[in-house]
């Protein structure tokens, strides 16, 4: 089934807005964009050892957990940013979902110099609620290119 155009541009938004209020640390905000059934995870490919890795895998009560615990977090504080290019939305099923497809970069920004670093590279594939009066965010999974992020950053890409 063709996605419209009004779907697909509120979908586009909701990807971005989700981008936004993590990059706020708005995590409130971003729990309000999520289906109660919301699933989260981070995986990447290991060719060492020839296998998917899951970094981070939650739902949404967990998720909402770990952002309520990240201000008590001894924590990398450079603020990032992540940069969406959103590929493909596709419909999923005939259902009232899409999927949606996106490239990621996230740039981390140094407090000291203000310097600006690539962090992480890698592409999120959503699934969103389309039913309701805002769209809702089902699931999300962050595949990274990505292996070495260093010690201390807790927060969710």
């Amino acid at each position: 089934m063709k996605v419209t155009y009004e779907v697909e541009k509120a979908a586009r938004e909701m990807i971005s807005a989700s981008c936004d209020t993590m990059d706020q640390e708005d995590f409130g905000a971003y729990l309000a964009l999520c289906a109660p059934e919301f699933q989260y995870a981070i995986r990447v490919y290991s060719p060492e050892i020839r296998r998917d890795m899951t970094w981070l895998e939650k739902d949404y009560e967990h998720m909402k957990t770990l952002l309520d615990l990240l201000p008590k977090q001894n924590r990398d504080r450079n603020p990032i940013k992540r940069h969406i290019s959103v590929r493909e939305v596709t419909s999923t099923n005939g259902k009232e979902e899409v999927t949606v497809r996106s490239d990621l970069q996230v740039y981390r920004v140094l407090l000291d110099g203000g310097e600006a670093q690539v962090f992480a590279i890698g592409k999120y594939t959503d699934r969103i609620d389309m039913s309701g009066d805002e769209p809702k965010l089902l699931e999300r999974e962050v595949r990274l290119d990505s292996r070495s992020l260093g010690a201390g950053y807790h927060i969710p890409f």
